[in-house]
């Protein structure tokens, strides 16, 4: 940690990585919370939500609507409650769930917090690459470039700059997306009934409005492990209840409408087939390519551009976090060694349940379980760790020239974060709930247990939650049984974690003391 006062330069590199910010470093109003957390979620990842709750799986337009609302009001409390630990603990949110997980528990959730991280850097990039494709007619990897370029510049600055960005383009964001809404709601057929051959209609329209509920509440709970990296430099007198509304309106507001707003595409364009056209030529038709609707289309475009850098810069910064977290406090390379196979197993047992050619399979897993073992073991730069992991989202979204299935990926990819998330926000809010009125000295997180309870329970609800699992290559048994119920697995882990941590109770204030008497020490 330099000595230098950093406090609410812009202009300038945030020379802090994941340490404790002490008080002189402080500064803020709970207020920018809304604008952050605002500009974050205008984005066409979020509108894309909404598209593939009807046009995959079916879901009529009002049943969709419900499913996304209550997946949003439900996952996005969570981000509120854990963006309250940024004044409190003064620390990045993967460093306070050491709290729950010990010091090397917590290496497992960081690395998967690591690895979102540089998953949802690529999708929006590729994303935000097709608007500037079709604005501009640019080669894909060309306009690719561009967007990177921008959004690793943007996380390199840090806090300030990305907490200046967002403020300013929150405004903007609105008005480009309402203008987008209007047209969209104006053609919507509100009267679509549930489409039983759309690629993964499963279970008729119950099943469907719980999908959507699992769609919405994955987006959400992909921002929940770094919800208190942007709160972090607020003063610990904050007030717990400012933060955690300004996170949870910032939050529910763009994400609902927007996401209803792409399940209303789908039934206004004609058919409601996107086929082979990426989301931003869906748009383009929607909006027509001539006179008027031309200029429209061109705004809306540059909005998504626009929307993909305020998102991804923070896809960015947290996903360098998660990376400086995963390092374990110990220069053996056992741990580091251990974690880089595990990754390297899982990776590959994913690849083959999806029956991907096992030359291409093996290929991944040994780069991922190389990366996760060097980042278990290097301690970088926090700026450095940014262009680490802008430089493997750009890896994954060089390979996004393919429309149909980028948004597979992404759905899968969307239903996967709710499957670790969900269990270890289950862990840190009851850990959280436990820990109410206890002081943390900074020391804490670098001293205390390697493995807490929090690290069983969260195990035990990803176990739990494997027979409710519903992905295209893999579909669990009781889904497969019940198909009507749609994907129950993040209730079912997040539930089944919360128990698990709670009987674990004693266990857990035996750590709590011991942590109470550092503090007091």
């Amino acid at each position: 940690m330099t000595d230098h006062v950093y406090r609410d330069q812009v202009l300038e590199v945030e020379p802090t990585g994941i340490e404790y910010i002490p008080p002189e470093q402080r500064h803020g109003n709970p207020r920018q919370l809304f604008g952050l957390w605002f500009s974050a979620n205008a984005e066409i990842a979020t509108w894309m939500v909404g598209v593939f709750a009807v046009a995959l799986y079916g879901t009529s337009l009002p049943g969709a609507a419900i499913g996304l609302i209550v997946g949003n009001l439900l996952g996005f409390a969570l981000l509120g409650i854990l963006g309250t630990f940024g004044p409190r603990y003064g620390v990045p949110q993967m460093v306070a769930s050491r709290l729950a997980f010990g010091r090397y528990g917590n290496a497992l959730p960081a690395a998967l917090s690591f690895l979102a991280g540089v998953g949802w850097f690529a999708i929006n990039s590729v994303f935000g690459a097709y608007a500037l494709q079709t604005i501009t007619n640019l080669p894909y990897a060309f306009a690719l470039a561009i967007m990177l370029l921008l959004q690793i510049l943007l996380a390199v600055y840090g806090y300030n700059m990305i907490h200046w960005f967002e403020r300013v383009s929150s405004v903007l964001l609105a008005a480009g997306f309402t203008l987008l809404g209007v047209i969209t709601f104006e053609r919507a057929n509100w009267h679509a009934a549930f489409n039983a051959h759309a690629p993964f209609a499963t279970g008729g329209e119950i099943g469907g409005i719980i999908l959507a509920t699992a769609l919405g509440f994955s987006y959400a709970t992909g921002w929940v492990p770094c919800a208190s990296d942007y709160s972090r430099y607020l003063p610990a007198s904050a007030d717990p209840r400012k933060i955690w509304w300004y996170s949870y309106l910032g939050t529910i507001i763009p994400c609902i409408i927007l996401e209803i707003m792409g399940a209303a595409t789908v039934t206004a364009v004609r058919g409601g087939n996107f086929g082979d056209a990426s989301p931003t030529q869906a748009i383009a038709t929607l909006l027509g390519s001539t006179g008027a609707g031309h200029i429209v289309a061109i705004l809306v475009l540059l909005t998504i551009v626009l929307g993909t850098l305020t998102a991804n810069c923070m896809n960015l910064y947290s996903g360098a976090m998660a990376a400086l977290v995963v390092k374990f406090p110990t220069s053996s390379l056992r741990a580091p060694v251990a974690i880089g196979a595990f990754f390297a197993l899982l990776t590959g047992g994913l690849f083959a349940v999806a029956h991907t050619p096992p030359l291409v399979a093996t290929g991944f897993a040994v780069a991922v379980g190389l990366i996760v073992g060097i980042v278990a073991h290097v301690r970088i730069a926090r700026w450095r760790a940014a262009i680490v992991v802008g430089v493997l989202g750009a890896l994954l979204a060089s390979g996004g020239g393919h429309p149909e299935e980028t948004a597979k990926l992404y759905t899968n990819f969307l239903l996967l974060l709710s499957y670790w998330a969900s269990p270890w926000a289950a862990v840190v809010f009851i850990d959280w709930l436990q820990r109410r009125g206890q002081t943390v000295a900074p020391e804490t997180f670098e001293s205390g247990s390697r493995i807490r309870a929090g690290l069983y329970a969260w195990i035990i609800g990803l176990v739990a939650s494997l027979p409710f699992w519903n992905q295209a290559w893999y579909v669990g048994p009781f889904t497969s049984a019940y198909p009507q119920f749609g994907d129950l697995s993040y209730y079912v882990g997040f539930i089944v974690a919360a128990i698990v941590m709670l009987l674990f109770s004693r266990q857990n204030a035996a750590s709590l003391k011991r942590d109470s008497d550092v503090s007091a020490a």
